[in-house]
């Protein structure tokens, strides 16, 4: 580590509606136990849900300003509406005519060399185009950045719908706004329509891996904190169907963990625990669990963080919430 402040990353995994919870409850934990923001960071991944919360902070709002818009979100008809617009709430979300998968060509290149990591890309490209509209996806993200992408390093990924290649959007060299990129990598196959960049279709950057932290394994972070809504700290303590649901995102999140570490990077990892996991339910889209799902994060990583982080690594936090200034905090978009 140099004699500056510390060099953190950020990576916010996939997660719907309730990561976007359960990313603010976390961050919230984070800058109350060690006084980092992490508008900060010095790189930030986002996937999925995460590339929305990681547009935020790379707009400069702050966690606190965040937090408070979720827990305003049950009394505000306009937050409201646009969550249930997000989750399409009244309308088909699968429309599962199979008989039209996404990306035939895919397909057939996929099944033959098909293997765990391939899986995911198999799903996308035999599932339906969603029907579901992308735009919403990405307004928040136009409003805080209207004028490109910000100075501080985003990275977005999405996947290539018709190569199963994947887009870092921020660090490949891709003329695309940062709400596109938004859109692209929360296009969940079969629910919303695919985004169409620069003459390709792109799909959520889950369908890759739900964190996609490997993508920082040949930077020179001295710390990447890991925010991973759709794994489990403890699968036992989980029921059935909720360890089953969580096991691969578990098993993805392992194998990441580890190559950092191979490379020489420490983290710290915030999951949901059994209470977080109850409290999301069955439909990570559900807008009326913001609220819940928020409380119940914050509660579990206060407790992770107390009892299970690796004190030094909390002091590398500690020192670069002292060593780094935070910058003007900007209003939530309406």
């Amino acid at each position: 580590m140099s004699s500056g402040a510390p060099r953190i990353g950020l990576v916010l995994g996939a997660g719907g509606i309730a990561g976007y919870s359960f990313h603010a409850g976390s961050l919230m934990a984070l800058e109350r136990a060690t006084g980092w923001d992490a508008r900060t960071a010095e790189v930030v991944i986002g996937t999925s849900a995460g590339s929305s919360v990681g547009a935020v902070l790379r707009g400069n709002v702050s966690v606190t300003n965040l937090v408070e818009r979720i827990l305003s979100v049950p009394t505000d008809f306009r937050g409201m509406d646009r969550l249930r617009r997000v989750a399409g709430r009244g309308q088909s979300r699968l429309g599962l005519n199979l008989l039209f998968p996404a990306s035939p060509g895919l397909i057939v290149g996929e099944m033959s060399r098909l293997y765990r990591a391939r899986l995911g890309r198999l799903i996308a490209a035999s599932l339906p185009a969603g029907s579901l509209d992308t735009t919403v996806l990405g307004e928040q993200a136009d409003v805080l950045h209207p004028d490109g992408w910000p100075d501080r390093q985003l990275w977005i990924p999405a996947v290539d719908l018709d190569s199963g290649r994947i887009t870092v959007f921020g660090r490949d060299d891709c003329d695309v706004a940062v709400g596109t990129a938004v859109a692209a990598s929360c296009a969940i196959p079969a629910y919303f329509k695919p985004v169409e960049a620069n003459g390709r279709r792109y799909v959520d950057g889950g369908v890759r891996s739900m964190m996609n932290a490997d993508l920082l394994a040949d930077t020179d972070l001295d710390l990447v904190v890991a925010l991973s809504a759709m794994s489990l700290d403890r699968p036992s303590t989980a029921t059935p169907v909720g360890s089953l649901l969580r096991s691969l995102p578990s098993l993805q999140l392992k194998q990441e963990l580890d190559r950092l570490e191979r490379a020489g990077i420490p983290t710290i990892v915030l999951e949901p625990d059994a209470t977080v996991s109850r409290t999301v339910g069955p439909n990570p889209m559900d807008p009326t669990r913001v609220v819940s799902v928020l409380t119940a994060s914050a509660i579990a990583a206060t407790e992770r963080i107390e009892t299970s982080v690796d004190p030094d690594l909390l002091k590398l936090l500690r020192l670069a919430g002292e060593r780094l200034s935070s910058p003007p905090d900007v209003p939530y978009p309406d």
